[in-house]
């Protein structure tokens, strides 16, 4: 995609595929709160998501996932310095075992490029208002 915003989420899925997750961390502002179906938690550092990561990456690797899908949904218009990417991402291994998510980033733009501020696990894709 050609679009600047849509390129960031990008590649940010691309660094965790490749295991970069340092890089990762520098797309992040902190704390970083992250939602999901077990409820909020708040990753108060770098380390902590760092070690959140490493702990998702492990998991897929342990069951052989690998990202099978990517797809950017619904990409906000920014409003006020801030915007929502919705997206799909499917992990799948050799057995046919998939995991789906639906994912939303909260993003806010700061220089030299936008961050993430929040993530949110589990939430169904919509269109944005």
């Amino acid at each position: 995609m050609g679009c600047p915003l849509s390129q960031f989420i990008e590649h940010h899925a691309q660094l965790f595929r490749e295991g970069r997750i340092e890089e990762m961390l520098d797309d992040c502002a902190y704390p970083l709160p992250v939602q999901g179906r077990d409820g909020m938690r708040v990753l108060a550092t770098r380390d902590m998501y760092r070690s959140w990561l490493q702990n998702w990456q492990r998991d897929l690797g342990k069951r052989q996932m690998r990202e099978s899908r990517l797809r950017i949904h619904t990409l906000e218009l920014p409003r006020s310095g801030r915007f929502r990417v919705w997206i799909e991402r499917s992990f799948e291994n050799d057995g046919h075992d998939r995991v789906d998510l639906d994912v939303i980033y909260y993003c806010r733009f700061d220089k030299p490029r936008p961050v993430i501020e929040m993530i949110e696990f589990g939430a169904p894709p919509e269109p944005a208002d």
